[in-house]
């Protein structure tokens, strides 16, 4: 028997108790480049619970589910593929030539599955990220607007979020340039469009009766199609909006936060990372740590140095950049 690459990594992400790390061990087995997997030809197809439990170092819930749940899993994964290929969301696998290198470089264990909607062009476009901590106050938001929207202006598309307020002033800023957008979920893409693909899952945008443009636009997710939020998601979004984003500005950062954790993280892979210093008492913990750790700071003349590295025009910075208005 014979299924789709797509239809295949579907099924093994519904196998319950099979992490990211089983499915990239059964994915080992699978050849690259064909449209179709025979089945029997899996070294993982054929084999006794017990045998997948020590070849592959399955948990036993997984490996007997594989072996005796085949007709449910086959016929389940057959359903979601069709609809996942009339929607026009593509399933990437880490066997694939088109996965994003930044992730398989970025992430330790990078993510063996990835659903994606839209634009798959911006993948290999020049991104950013301007991020902060949860809690921003209004002059933090003032700052990021600023930011993201000359960045925007420069031809870089902007990686964010669909929630949390730091995430969506980013995508609002963005949308409101018409500048693309990557779009990193902590859910499934059909979770995160609860009305159907054209629905804008950036809240704030909705308020101008925007719609998302797959042209433009580009959805990620690592997560199934139709898997709800949860606390944990959030830490995997982050991730990702990292792994992706060629240069990272930080505005608000808490010590001992994730994002801190998430930018120490960038600097140590050898990333452009921005840290917002103006010279007063106020600046965050965690900014001051980034400072310390090697960040490059972004005060009254930032925007000609980060104009320079990102060979964007002069003519782009806006007047409160050079003047001092941030101090």
């Amino acid at each position: 028997m014979e299924i789709g690459h797509a239809q295949l990594a579907i099924m093994l992400h519904s196998v319950p108790h099979l992490g990211p790390r089983g499915i990239a061990r059964l994915l080992k087995d699978v050849p690259s480049g064909d449209c179709r997997v025979h089945l029997e030809d899996l070294g993982f197809w054929n084999v006794s619970p017990d045998t997948l439990r020590k070849m592959y170092s399955l948990h036993p819930a997984a490996a007997e589910c594989i072996v005796n749940q085949r007709e449910q899993l086959l016929s389940a994964s057959s359903e979601i593929a069709t609809a996942v290929d009339r929607l026009g969301i593509k399933v990437i696998t880490l066997n694939d030539s088109d996965y994003p290198t930044c992730i398989r470089e970025y992430e330790h264990y990078p993510p063996p599955i990835l659903y994606a909607y839209g634009n798959i062009g911006l993948l290999s476009d020049q991104k950013f990220a301007v991020i902060s901590s949860s809690k921003i106050d209004s002059h933090g938001v003032e700052v990021m607007r600023e930011i993201a929207g000359l960045l925007c202006d420069g031809g870089l598309a902007a990686v964010t979020s669909h929630n949390t307020e730091p995430y969506q002033v980013v995508g609002l800023t963005a949308k409101s340039r018409n500048a693309p957008i990557c779009l990193i979920l902590d859910r499934g893409i059909l979770s995160a469009f609860p009305r159907g693909l054209g629905w804008e899952p950036v809240a704030q945008a909705r308020i101008w009766g925007l719609r998302f443009d797959p042209d433009r636009d580009l959805v990620l997710s690592k997560f199934r199609v139709y898997d709800p939020w949860i606390g944990a998601n959030g830490r995997e979004r982050d991730r990702m909006v990292f792994a992706l984003a060629d240069i990272v500005v930080a505005v608000e950062v808490r010590t001992g936060g994730i994002m801190e954790a998430e930018c120490l993280r960038a600097l140590k892979y050898g990333r452009e990372v921005y840290v917002y210093g103006p010279e007063d008492d106020h600046m965050p913990s965690g900014n001051r740590k980034l400072l310390e750790s090697g960040g490059n700071r972004i005060s009254r003349d930032w925007a000609p140095s980060l104009v320079a590295t990102l060979d964007l025009p002069n003519g782009l910075i806006p007047d409160g950049f050079t003047t001092g208005e941030w101090e």
